[in-house]
């Protein structure tokens, strides 16, 4: 595969490229809409940049602020999640994560997060010809520095993915040290391979920082017609049945399946319809809930209590 830079035609300043394009004729095509500025001095086509996604364009900014480091650099923490299409949740920093020795230290300069390391090139891979941290180095480096409600679904991720437990926790011992080797501990003993998205995995996390006792993850149900589908919480004692409600369901075509978004919200409705039918309660959630206040009230109006 070309590296990034190559296959989206980046353009610098300063540097004279193999169109012959010189600086003031690459501004003069940024002033008219023709290219797009993408990081300092880096210019890409407006076409190429409005077809990208979200996370295309965070990678290409960053392939274009390693093409213009002054020194070879590791990308780590979020900037290496976004390289290798880690989850998280919470606010995205706009700042570039990168490794440097413990003699530099640790410090924000230039748009720069630099994060001190004695081991700047354990687990350390290539991405479309960018160093990263490899998956597993950058998953444990997350764990313990974001929240707990935020680290979780990276972590639940990795596991998914087939990530061994016990190679990020050897991990952790190379790299943690003091609180947060005790953050990214807690953070990977509670990662569940069975989670089913980034929001799922922070509302457990939100649930376990409410006190409410553990749901089972997609629990299964069926009834006198077949299988209903495996639900997101499940908390038997009560019974209730938690369920995420992700915008995305309504625009993946994975999920859509052929069907339009009226169809998908007539066939939730179905089931869970059948699913009330069964004895528990059914409680819905969004993005917007994913906070102590708002889940902690849906939760406990539906009859959860937290553990005494």
């Amino acid at each position: 595969m070309q590296p990034i830079t190559a296959r989206h035609q980046l353009r610098f300043v300063g540097v004279r490229n193999h169109t012959g394009l010189d600086d003031r004729t690459l501004r003069k095509a940024a002033a008219r809409g023709e290219l797009t500025q993408v990081a300092r001095s880096a210019f890409v086509g407006s076409s190429v940049w409005t077809a990208l996604s979200i996370d295309e364009r965070r990678r290409l900014v960053l392939a274009a602020r390693a093409a213009r480091a002054k020194q070879p650099i590791v990308f780590s923490h979020r900037s290496a999640a976004d390289l290798h299409g880690v989850p998280m949740t919470g606010r995205r920093d706009t700042g570039v994560d990168v490794l440097t020795t413990l003699a530099n230290g640790s410090r924000r300069e230039h748009g720069f997060t630099k994060h001190a390391s004695a081991m700047p090139d354990l687990e350390v891979v290539d991405v479309e010809g960018l160093r990263v941290t490899s998956v597993a180095r950058t998953v444990v480096e997350l764990a313990m520095v974001l929240p707990f409600r935020d680290a979780v679904a990276s972590a639940d991720w990795a596991l998914r993915r087939g990530i061994p437990r016990q190679e990020l926790l050897a991990l952790l011992d190379l790299l943690g040290t003091g609180a947060a080797r005790k953050r990214g501990a807690r953070v990977i003993a509670f990662a569940d391979p069975r989670s089913g998205s980034p929001d799922e995995s922070k509302s457990r996390a939100l649930i376990d920082e409410l006190g409410f006792p553990p749901p089972d993850l997609q629990a299964r149900f069926e009834d006198e017609f077949g299988f209903i589908g495996d639900v997101d919480f499940f908390w038997s004692h009560v019974p209730l049945i938690g369920e995420f409600d992700g915008a995305i369901k309504l625009r993946d075509p994975a999920m859509l399946r052929g069907r339009t978004p009226a169809e998908v919200v007539r066939d939730e409705k179905r089931r869970e319809d059948r699913l009330r039918r069964q004895g528990p309660l059914v409680v819905r959630w969004g993005h917007e809930d994913l906070s102590m206040s708002r889940l902690g009230t849906i939760l406990f109006g539906a009859g959860l209590r937290p553990v005494v």
